[in-house]
């Protein structure tokens, strides 16, 4: 069987599930980055003269939130949710509130190893994301709403600044693009017929950012990661905000079971921002301009730490599959804000 390297973390965002706040449907899908780069570099052996130079992978990603948290505490949907006649308006609670969120998203990616040193690669991402709400306006009790459709394509290019028999160190940089949408429509409580909908419901950032990472691993029997990756965003979008900045630092060990499959658990802290400016087609007038939370730009970002684990499995020396899940076990969010539940991965990996 052809040899496989084992799993480095040479991308612009780990493979391990993001510990981050509440993510747009953008910040979800920029999450696999490791995907396309932590595909098993082929290392030559007498069998083969020369190592895979392309790489193809599709993975398949989802998440669910529900439930809400003020920092680090947890709220009740009636806390959320505003009553008229029953209590005062405030800037915590909200006429329309989303109860479960769900994220969806099938990634294709495509590698090229111009050497041992340099890998190219590119990542494009379909989402779907379906949102359930309450709310006290007449008719829309319980309402769903949902938006779909490619999100924003990102290029990457990771160089092994060291890569010896012991550890390596790998730095990527990117370039991810505005290619989803940012003008999602959908029937909302605010207004008859369709309106713009929130920043949870948008596909893409709208700005040119910038996924950077640094990873070390060290080598033998039983792999360790650690890395450290950031997105940056740019410059603001067509409707006047920019997407949080977004930080982690992730480790994760590596248990071989046999030639062909492995395990592996670790642990993640991420830090992401709030929104910068305001989308004001999703606001209303008055006081209170925010009719729900996810609608507040002041109420995204904050801390995370998650575990995760999965198994890694080579049925065949040309493919991979790859399976995590990831839980959150700590999270400090810019609040009233939905929280986490948990995350998952499903991906196939070929060379060639």
């Amino acid at each position: 069987m052809r040899e496989f390297l084992r799993i480095a973390s040479v991308s612009l965002v780990s493979f391990t599930p993001a510990a981050l706040a509440q993510s747009t449907p953008s910040e979800f899908a920029e999450l696999s980055f490791q995907a396309l780069l932590d595909i098993d570099i082929n290392e030559s052996d007498s069998e083969q003269s020369s190592p895979n130079k392309w790489s193809f992978a599709v993975q398949l990603k989802a998440a669910e939130f529900d439930g809400y948290k003020v920092n680090d505490s947890d709220v009740s949907l009636d806390d959320v949710l505003f009553s008229f006649g029953q209590e005062t308006r405030t800037s915590s609670n909200f006429p329309v509130v989303p109860t479960i969120i769900k994220q969806h998203a099938k990634i294709i990616q495509l590698g090229y190893q111009v050497n041992e040193r340099l890998k190219l690669g590119i990542q494009v991402p379909f989402i779907h994301q379906e949102t359930d709400h309450i709310s006290v306006v007449p008719g829309y009790d319980h309402f769903v709403i949902s938006s779909s459709g490619l999100g924003d394509i990102a290029l990457s290019a990771s160089y092994a600044l060291e890569d010896n028999s012991e550890f390596s160190w790998w730095v990527t940089a990117g370039l991810s693009l505005p290619t989803g949408s940012i003008d999602e429509q959908g029937d909302t409580p605010r207004d008859p017929g369709d309106q713009q909908l929130p920043y949870t419901m948008q596909l893409g950032s709208g700005t040119y950012d910038f996924p950077i990472e640094v990873s070390y691993q060290n080598k033998g029997e039983h792999t360790f990661t650690v890395t450290l990756s950031a997105m940056l965003r740019t410059g603001t979008n067509d409707r006047n905000y920019r997407l949080g900045n977004n930080y982690k630092l992730s480790g994760k060990y590596n248990f071989p079971l046999s030639q062909s499959t492995a395990l592996f658990t670790g642990a993640a802290f991420g830090y992401s921002e709030s929104i910068h400016g305001q989308d004001d087609e999703i606001t209303t007038g008055g006081n209170y301009s925010y009719p729900a939370s996810i609608t507040n730009p002041d109420l995204y970002g904050g801390e995370k730490v998650s575990v995760f684990g999965g198994v890694s499995f080579v049925p065949i020396d040309w493919l991979k599959v790859v399976a995590d899940v990831s839980k959150p076990v700590y999270q400090n969010l810019n609040g009233p804000q939905p929280q986490e539940l948990w995350r998952a991965g499903l991906q196939f990996s070929v060379l060639y």
